[in-house]
């Protein structure tokens, strides 16, 4: 959406002079559509990167519409009615949460830049060549997915795309996901926040906890392995151990 409103177009003082053509609307249909306008880096994160959600950083506008392009505002009835409340923060979450972000073309394009150098990202560290055992480099990676013309979509997180990625770029270069089943020993004061970690890059195949130390098996892609290491690293100040099993 690529409005600027001039002076009093929003019929707030709040919104008066605003150049909104960087702000994300995002649209909810009740009974009522609800609209709201939110910063669009943060949005992004908040909305597709499991970020925080913080409403009064994200509002670019401290108000719910049902209409921005006419910035006609939804009454206090209107939101209680809706969404059981007349705070305004509390209605946006909900508007936030539920709605759909309505993205400019320029903003998808940016979107599915980013995703498209995360994969690549992704697959330089994670995917093997099997006939040398090393990483394929980036602009391997990159050169294989405009051959195979993968299109990236801007709204799914790069994870989802990866497979999807791996299996396009198969027929033109060699690619390797293998496993690795290692040992891993942790301080019981980092386990709750290594379990999570674990849990979503690896398979957890077995966990004992202890007063002192959080022990897993788990397996894990061979080229995910170190850069899981040094994220538990990170995390334990460097009292996590890994070894082979």
């Amino acid at each position: 959406m690529n409005q600027n409103f001039g002076a009093g177009d929003l019929g707030s003082g709040e919104a008066e002079g605003l150049d909104t053509s960087d702000a994300i609307r995002i649209q909810y249909k009740g009974d009522i559509i609800f609209e709201i306008l939110v910063e669009p880096d943060p949005a992004k994160e908040a909305k597709f990167e499991g970020a925080d959600l913080d409403m009064p950083r994200l509002l670019f506008v401290q108000e719910i519409f049902k209409d921005v392009n006419k910035g006609e505002k939804a009454s206090p009835s209107e939101l209680e009615e809706e969404f059981g409340t007349k705070q305004l923060m509390d209605a946006a979450k909900k508007v936030f949460e539920k709605g759909d972000m309505q993205l400019t073309t320029d903003q998808k394009a940016e979107m599915r830049k980013d995703k498209r150098q995360q994969v690549i990202s992704m697959i330089a560290r994670r995917a093997q060549n099997p006939k040398t055992g090393n990483p394929h480099p980036p602009q391997r990676v990159e050169n294989a997915l405009e051959e195979a013309g993968f299109d990236f979509d801007a709204m799914e997180d790069p994870e989802a795309q990866f497979k999807d990625a791996i299996d396009a770029i198969r027929p033109i270069i060699p690619v390797s996901l293998d496993e690795k089943t290692v040992a891993i020993k942790i301080p019981s004061d980092a386990g709750g926040k290594a379990y999570n970690l674990l849990q979503q890059r690896a398979d957890v195949l077995e966990e004992q906890w202890g007063n002192e130390f959080f022990y897993a098996k788990i397996r894990v892609p061979a080229g995910v392995l170190s850069e899981l290491m040094e994220e538990l690293q990170q995390m334990t100040s460097g009292n996590s151990e890994v070894k082979d099993v």
